[in-house]
């Protein structure tokens, strides 16, 4: 049977190839939003654990926002995985500079992005999905040690 494809419906397929230097300037925006968010939140808040719990669900919400906006394939498997490796952020960072939680911040979003990102580039999303699990895994013991 034939299928009949409508050219008047213009769709816009999600990318497979974008630079990595859009990935890195995604993460840039996120490590910094984070680490805004943080701030902010530890001013009104007190608690460190709940200021970094509240910022890493709003920056993963965010950056699920800017990759459906630019067209990137995947974004809330990168995200979530993005929140799932750098949760409780914060309380490592607890207790050095500003400026050193800033580029810290902005250093392992920029990382985490960039590493999620590429490894949903491959087709199949079995494979993805246990990459990403292991590498979550092995970044929560490596946290823990």
């Amino acid at each position: 049977m034939a299928n009949i494809i409508d050219s008047s419906v213009n769709s816009i397929s999600a990318s497979k190839a974008y630079s990595i230097w859009r990935i890195v300037f995604i993460g840039i925006i996120l490590g910094f939003v984070y680490w805004a968010l943080t701030w902010f939140i530890l001013r009104y808040n007190g608690s460190i654990n709940i200021a970094s719990n509240i910022a890493t669900i709003l920056v993963a919400t965010l950056g699920i926002l800017i990759m459906l906006y630019l067209h990137m394939a995947r974004p809330l498997m990168v995200a979530v995985a993005g929140a799932a490796s750098l949760w409780g952020l914060a309380q490592y960072t607890n207790g050095l500079s500003w400026l050193e939680v800033f580029v810290w911040n902005v250093l392992l979003y920029c990382l985490a992005y960039s590493l999620f990102l590429w490894i949903t580039r491959y087709k199949k999303t079995t494979p993805v999905l246990i990459v990403i699990v292991a590498i979550i895994i092995i970044v929560r013991i490596a946290i823990t040690l």
